[in-house]
């Protein structure tokens, strides 16, 4: 998972990441986030290695990133998990 913050957040800024995060096959899903960050990006590596090369690839390409964060997941504690329609129904 990598957190991403923009250099500034002019929405022009923000489509300009946004469409060029769609045609790089290492992210696998990103999100908008409120807070202290701006996205969330899952991003698949096959090493540290790789993922390093990646991420400076990413920061070469001006999409206006000005911090990120690595969180390195170590193994797969719960994924891929619908949420039950009867818990659904008690929101």
């Amino acid at each position: 998972m990598v957190e991403v913050v923009l250099d500034r957040h002019r929405l022009e800024d923000q489509r300009t990441f946004e469409a060029a995060i769609q045609e790089i096959p290492e992210i696998l899903d990103c999100w908008a986030i409120g807070g202290r960050i701006d996205y969330l990006m899952r991003v698949s590596s096959p090493s540290l290695a790789a993922y390093q090369d990646f991420m400076e690839g990413l920061l070469q390409a001006d999409l206006g990133i000005s911090q990120y964060y690595s969180l390195i997941v170590t193994k797969p504690v719960k994924s891929n998990s619908p949420i039950p329609l009867s818990a659904l129904s008690q929101l």
